[in-house]
């Protein structure tokens, strides 16, 4: 059994994450329920590397987490604490590693840093499509111990989010 490694990202590291991001979900499954712009910030090198900041930030202050296993990235997580709640904005995990704890402890990984500055609950979201069918990593995130919290916030597009919260214990 290999290791999973969990690290800060860098800016050297935009390539591969660009490449399990395209890897992951294919534009046609992803379709009517993203918005066309948020896909380009990971599936286009330069696009991710422009919104980088410094270290692991990019400019709105989310950090980016990847996970590797033998020297190779197979996954990633971007984070940001925001004054009283952790945010995940975004989580992607290479196809061959989906179902295998991967996206599990990246989740951990940054209840873990929120927890650590004291915070009690964490927040993310998903979408759902026009016809009312939940993306994809809503199972995930239900059986991650999220809530539902049982609004659907509509968008400019033709999907709503979906918020989830999980309280920390």
């Amino acid at each position: 059994m290999t290791s999973l490694m969990i690290r800060a990202a860098s800016v050297k590291d935009v390539p591969s994450i660009v490449k399990v991001r395209l890897a992951a979900v294919s534009e046609e499954e992803i379709h009517g329920f993203s918005a066309p712009d948020f896909t380009s910030t990971y599936t286009l090198t330069e696009e991710l590397r422009k919104n980088w900041s410094r270290e692991n930030k990019l400019k709105e202050g989310f950090e980016v987490f990847v996970a590797e296993t033998e020297g190779r990235i197979v996954g990633f997580i971007v984070f940001k604490m925001e004054r009283y709640y952790g945010y995940i904005d975004n989580i992607v995990v290479a196809k061959e590693k989906q179902g295998k704890e991967t996206g599990r402890a990246l989740v951990a990984y940054v209840e873990g840093i929120a927890k650590s500055k004291g915070c009690d609950l964490m927040k993310t979201d998903t979408s759902e499509n026009a016809d009312g069918v939940p993306w994809k990593s809503y199972s995930f995130w239900t059986r991650m111990g999220y809530e539902d919290t049982g609004e659907r916030l509509p968008t400019n597009y033709d999907f709503k989010e979906i918020p989830l919260i999980k309280r920390l214990k």
